[in-house]
């Protein structure tokens, strides 16, 4: 598809880490890219010194790259439009160029369950700009680190609407940020959205030292409770299978890079959720997509016991030791129920 890349620029909402490193992706391949921050002395910073010292040190930033902290530039100079918003963020954010986003094509890269309407990210653009436009979703195992330093990745991007996946593999594709595609948005988002989630978990049992076959059992009952919620949404099964499936939770569960693993850690020694999200610079998703998956799947009637277990350590205090028990001591079960 014979993109123009140096005619093209692509704007990107969301200067965290990943927003930035996405950037930096587009950048190398010869995009002009407009990136929106949201902090104005971020913004400052990567002015005079292009390099994002809150989210991403240690990186230059291309002559490619212009950075924006009036959120209306991105529809008014770009061709196409990025999303990189914490899923909290997501809908407040684009309340305010709504209207300049139609007619757009748009990727999101944010991974969230909306805890009120329990919509996911994709859902909730339809709703702020017309269901008729042109959305994709971009997930898969990729820790913003490593795409900043050009090791190779693989992503899937998915859209109901087929040639807009097809148009967004092509652009982004390079030798080594592979990108496949896929026509189930609601399994992309879940399994990308959920990993977060199960991540907590696996770096609590990594805290208190409950061995490897632990961590094991843990992750692959988690990959069943995903599916499961995923089946009741009307998701592919096989979609699980894939890279933003059991490839983004494989990452995260055990990659020394995962906030949300870290977060997990600082639970099992014994932190409170909010010391650990008050300490924090990066967003920790999964602290909030553990509230809306556990409301959720009660609200579906759907058993989610890793999850409920999980809201009730961070959200209720309830003692780690006493959820793992309860875990434990679940009733006989087939292992595909």
């Amino acid at each position: 598809m014979g993109l123009e890349r140096e005619k093209k620029t692509i704007g990107v909402i969301g200067a965290g880490a990943w927003g930035t490193a996405f950037s930096m992706h587009l950048a190398g391949m010869g995009y002009h890219v407009l990136l929106w921050v949201y902090e104005e002395d971020l913004y400052r910073i990567l002015k005079k010194e292009r390099e994002n010292r809150y989210y991403l040190p240690g990186f230059k930033l291309s002559g490619y790259m212009d950075f924006t902290h009036e959120l209306t530039d991105i529809p008014a100079y770009s061709d196409d439009i990025v999303i990189a918003t914490p899923s909290f963020a997501l809908r407040e954010t684009l309340e305010r160029v709504s209207h300049g986003l139609q007619g757009k094509r748009i990727l999101i890269l944010t991974k969230g369950i909306e805890i009120n309407t329990y919509k996911f990210m994709a859902d909730i653009v339809h709703e702020l700009i017309g269901r008729d436009e042109m959305v994709a979703v971009l997930s898969g195992p990729s820790f913003a680190r490593e795409v900043a330093k050009g090791q190779f990745t693989s992503v899937v991007v998915a859209s109901r609407i087929k040639s807009l996946s097809k148009y967004f593999q092509s652009l982004i594709h390079s030798d080594n940020f592979r990108v496949y595609t896929n026509e189930d948005v609601v399994g992309v988002e879940l399994g990308g959205a959920m990993k977060n989630v199960m991540a907590i978990g696996a770096g609590i049992i990594e805290g208190l030292e409950l061995g490897t076959n632990t961590k094991a059992a843990f992750v692959t009952r988690a990959l069943a409770e995903i599916r499961r919620l995923g089946r009741a949404l009307g998701a592919r099964d096989t979609t699980f299978m894939g890279l933003s499936g059991i490839g983004d939770l494989i990452l995260t569960s055990y990659g020394s890079l995962s906030r949300n693993r870290a977060f997990g850690l600082e639970l099992a020694r014994g932190r409170t959720s909010e010391e650990i999200i008050g300490s924090q610079n990066a967003v920790v998703e999964g602290y909030f997509t553990i509230k809306a998956a556990y409301l959720m799947s009660r609200n579906m009637g759907v058993a989610m016991p890793i999850t409920e277990e999980l809201y009730r350590i961070v959200y209720e205090r309830k003692d780690i030791l006493e959820s793992i028990r309860d875990i434990k001591n679940r009733g006989l079960k087939e292992e595909d129920e």
